[in-house]
């Protein structure tokens, strides 16, 4: 099992070398860290010695801490890469994730150009279609039909009722003792 941690420790040092640039990893490198971690949790439970029990435990822990370093630095530099529009190759199981930092900083982008430019319809349109969160509430007593703040009605209900509402409507309820929240949506 040492050579895993030789095999990560190449790689954080790759990346601490090249503060600009993503660091090529082999291939199948977290499917392989991935597999590793899983034999020394085995390890760790099926060793017949506590010392073995013990050994796997510390290195998996070692492991599992360096593959969170090594992800932490890859992060930042994929977002420091995105914001100055330099390219960027990333391993085979961070490109979803890639894609879902690229709509995010296209999002903050666009945000930057409407309040820069003063373009405040845009503005209220980025605002307007944000995801709605909503809330699971019990009622504490009777309540008439509402307009939510995601402009469908609700009700009405009755004391005991459970319903799914839109966050904004359901603090306010919260607020008055009308609701109490089951959970978040």
């Amino acid at each position: 099992m040492q050579d895993i941690l030789n095999l990560l420790s190449q790689a954080v040092n790759s990346e601490i070398s090249d503060p600009d640039n993503l660091a090529p990893l082999p291939a199948g490198f977290y499917g392989i860290i991935s597999l590793r971690l899983k034999q020394l949790k085995i390890m760790e439970f099926t060793a017949s010695t506590e010392e073995a029990k013990l050994a796997a435990k510390e290195l998996r822990k070692t492991v599992s801490e360096l593959v969170s370093e090594l992800i932490d630095i890859r992060v930042k530099k994929m977002v420091e890469n995105l914001l100055k529009g330099r390219p960027i190759e990333v391993d085979e199981y961070e490109k979803s994730s890639l894609w879902k930092l690229i709509g995010f900083i296209d999002d903050i982008n666009l945000l930057k150009t409407c309040i820069s430019e003063g373009k405040t319809k845009e503005l209220e349109n980025i605002e307007k279609n944000a995801p709605t969160v909503y809330y699971l509430v019990q009622f504490n007593q009777p309540l008439d039909k509402f307009m939510g703040s995601d402009l469908v009605e609700y009700g009405p209900f009755e004391a005991g009722d459970l319903a799914t509402i839109p966050q904004e409507n359901a603090k306010i309820l919260i607020e008055k003792n009308i609701v109490k929240k089951v959970g978040e949506i």
